[in-house]
């Protein structure tokens, strides 16, 4: 017994020592910054064997009455408390303020980020208030704003003076931003900030806010019925419930690496909200079972019957049909029937001499005087569609004239877009105009998306004439928060995405540029 007593007294030293000695030593480093990849790796490791320690010696002494597992388990409380609270406790029941006092006196919960992990724990907990909280919302907004807000910096300097106090923003931060969008009723912001924190370089991100990351996503995915989008955020890790989520997409989708029934409910008895997500594993299931699905209706393409050779009739009704149907409907095949259609119309002699006929009645000068303008009308409302509905250009592209016409004026209508936007940045990034540095991370990742979508819709062409004008000003943006506004996290994900848009695009020197960017670390 004495032998037994000895051996705990030792391990309880042990631990002691390594809480009170290592734990400083460790969040001193992770205050000033350095080596953040380390300092996550012992950390984690830390907590792990510090875990495991308390485990042993809880189960095995508490139940004797020993009060040698309780001295033990107080340090570890005091590291790891915080946050189980936080996240346990206080999100839950809704206490902004509660979950990110909290949340910040948690040593180890967030080492790569542990201003942004309290902002995030404060919006996760605004999300569960029963009731809007004016104050709490504008008290967080203060806080995301001042996350690396400079003030008073020196401009021309390589090294812009920060204010004291003010941290630049990761990737905790930029998660509590899209918790706040959300709260806010702004789901497409939301989704594009939460999108982008797998972005940013891990050392500046912490693996809870990925986890965050990727649940809020798979849900509101879930919640669009986007089960291939579940599947893919349920992927990237996450929670129970995004465990869940993605095999009930899986089943929903077929296929053979669909789980089976017990193993479908095995994962929604570990998930939490049971009662909530109970109708989704049943649908799951009945899918699962070969159960017969409806088969949508498809609208007819006409809405009326067209007398054989009646070119322009057809035309025009297909195009009405298809400008009234929902965006989400509309397919590649549409686009193409409807094309060939006016393709066939525009050509065709007998329609032609027909219009003139009609112009002659009219007074009009002919029949190119009319073919134009409906030409570019028809075009006009091609390429509004295809931007509405998001079609990708692989599903509508072909060698017909009409198509090809639209393809070039939207390639023309998005480039210059995208250029109107790198001139604002450049404009702004030239006269030392600041934003908080959420705001900055929102604008390069709205114009990521607006590149990237117009990349989708009419292919590598567009890219090939955007990426040199992006490059320029993006660069430029992201060496000036680099440098004088200390936003490294950022700056770093901009170089990273621009790296990998050189080598796509096979352009050699601006690939070796940002080679030497992205090595400049965070």
């Amino acid at each position: 017994m004495m032998d037994h007593h000895i051996a705990l007294a030792i391990m309880a030293f042990l631990v002691v020592v390594t809480a009170v000695i290592v734990g400083p030593l460790l969040v001193k480093r992770r205050v000033a910054a350095q080596r953040a990849t380390d300092d996550h790796v012992l950390a984690s490791t830390f907590t792990r064997i510090v875990l495991g320690v308390l485990a042993v010696l809880f189960v095995s002494t508490v139940p004797r009455g020993s009060i040698v597992g309780l001295l033990v388990l107080a340090p570890a409380l005091a590291l790891f408390g915080p946050w189980l609270a936080a996240r346990h406790v206080f999100i839950p029941l809704g206490l902004p303020r509660a979950a990110y006092g909290a949340a910040r006196r948690s040593l180890f919960a967030w080492p790569a980020d542990p201003r942004g992990g309290a902002a995030l724990a404060a919006a996760w907990a605004l999300c569960r208030a029963r009731r809007p909280d004016p104050a709490a919302e504008a008290w967080i907004g203060d806080l995301l704003e001042g996350t690396g807000q400079r003030h008073g910096a020196k401009r021309g300097g390589d090294g812009g003076a920060a204010a004291a106090g003010t941290e630049p923003l990761r990737g905790a931060g930029v998660a509590a931003g899209a918790m706040l969008a959300a709260y806010r009723g702004d789901v497409e912001g939301a989704r594009a900030l939460f999108a982008s924190v797998a972005s940013l370089d891990e050392r500046a991100c912490p693996r809870e806010a990925r986890r965050v990351a990727a649940a809020w996503l798979a849900a509101e995915a879930a919640a669009r019925g986007d089960w291939a989008e579940v599947i893919e955020r349920a992927t990237d890790g996450g929670d129970r419930a995004t465990d869940l989520l993605g095999a009930a997409a899986a089943r929903l989708l077929g296929g053979a690496a669909a789980p089976g029934a017990v193993e479908l409910w095995l994962r929604w008895l570990a998930a939490p909200r049971r009662r909530a997500t109970l109708p989704l594993v049943r649908r799951a299931l009945a899918a699962g079972d070969d159960a017969p699905r409806p088969e949508p209706e498809q609208p007819e393409p006409c809405a009326a019957k067209v007398a054989e050779g009646d070119l322009w009739s057809r035309a025009v009704l297909l195009h009405a049909a298809l400008l009234l149907r929902p965006r989400g409907q509309v397919s590649g095949d549409d686009l193409r029937r409807l094309g060939g259609a006016w393709d066939a119309a525009l050509d065709d002699e007998r329609a032609q001499a027909e219009l003139r006929e009609r112009a002659a009645s009219l007074g009009a000068s002919g029949a190119q005087a009319a073919l134009g303008p409906l030409a570019r009308a028809v075009e006009e409302d091609l390429a509004a569609t295809l931007r509405a509905a998001r079609v990708p250009l692989a599903e509508w592209d072909d060698l017909g004239a009409t198509i090809g016409r639209t393809r070039r004026r939207l390639r023309d209508e998005l480039l210059s877009e995208v250029e109107i936007a790198c001139d604002a940045l450049r404009r702004r990034v030239d006269e030392r105009r600041e934003l908080p540095a959420l705001s900055e991370w929102r604008e390069w990742t709205a114009l990521r998306a607006q590149y990237e979508a117009a990349a989708e819709l009419v292919g590598a062409e567009f890219r090939r004439l955007a990426f040199p004008k992006l490059h320029a000003d993006v660069c430029h943006a992201a060496v000036w928060l680099f440098n004088t506004r200390k936003e490294r996290v950022i700056a770093n994900a901009m170089f990273r995405w621009l790296l990998a848009e050189a080598e796509a695009l096979g352009d050699s020197r601006l690939t070796a540029l940002q080679r030497g960017n992205v090595e400049c670390g965070v």
